[in-house]
């Protein structure tokens, strides 16, 4: 999907968006394992994407005929009822895709409950935009120096606007541990990233895929700054788990 979906490309967002308390879910949980609910409203690259840095964990499919619609039409085959939240799917993209009510009080204050209350704000917002093609909300969670993120929103939303959809892409995000610092600055929070398969739909049917093949390749750290107002997403990168 033009300068955004090259072959080396993975996308991130969504796990990013993914260890181990869960962004994404109506609250973040912590690593105990539970699942979040609703996976319209689920968590972060981010949309977003994980950028530029392609991961062993994906596997990308490239076609240039169409196996989901040539056309977007409506997921599912049928315009749904008002509230009826559908999936993407080959026919077309998601409908009446629930609003996030995130971020809760509290998310900007500089404390690790802030910090996580942003990260799943963020992770909420960006599977928001993976859906709809609108990352308004998710760009205010992110630094404006954090350029590769940014562009990737971009890319998706004319993506979007060109006729085409995202299938996919949902991510649910784990801490492990406790966020860390250096300089009592910049902190860095490791995060397991969960997702299953993201596709992306050109409006001329043509179609790009990812998968996860394995799931021992998900683990990123973030790295957050608090601008004096508000937490910001600065950075986030794939790193090795240990044996």
């Amino acid at each position: 999907m033009k300068k955004f979906l090259k072959d080396s490309d993975v996308l991130s967002r969504r796990a990013l968006l993914s260890g181990v308390t869960f962004f994404g879910a109506s609250a973040l949980l912590v690593a105990c394992g539970q699942q979040a609910n609703n996976e319209a409203s689920a968590s972060a690259t981010s949309t977003a994407a994980l950028t530029e840095t392609p991961s062993a964990s994906a596997v990308a499919t490239d076609s240039s005929s169409a196996t989901p619609s040539t056309v977007r039409g409506y997921s599912g085959g049928s315009k749904a009822p008002d509230g009826e939240y559908r999936k993407a799917d080959k026919h077309g993209n998601a409908q009446n895709v629930p609003k996030p009510n995130v971020p809760g009080d509290g998310y900007n204050e500089k404390s690790p409950e802030g910090m996580r209350k942003t990260l799943d704000a963020w992770t909420q917002w960006a599977n928001y935009g993976t859906q709809t093609g609108d990352f308004t909300m998710a760009r205010q969670f992110v630094s404006p120096t954090f350029e590769n993120e940014l562009n990737a929103y971009a890319d998706i939303e004319d993506l979007y606007k060109s006729g085409g959809w995202v299938i996919g892409g949902v991510d649910h995000f784990l801490t492990e541990g406790a966020p860390w610092s250096e300089d009592g600055e910049t902190y860095f929070w490791k995060v397991y990233r969960e997702w299953d398969y993201e596709t992306y739909v050109e409006s001329d049917g043509s179609w790009r895929r990812w998968e996860n093949k394995d799931k021992t390749k998900n683990t990123f750290k973030f790295e957050l700054k608090h601008n004096g107002v508000k937490w910001e997403i600065m950075n986030y990168e794939h790193v090795e788990e240990q044996p």
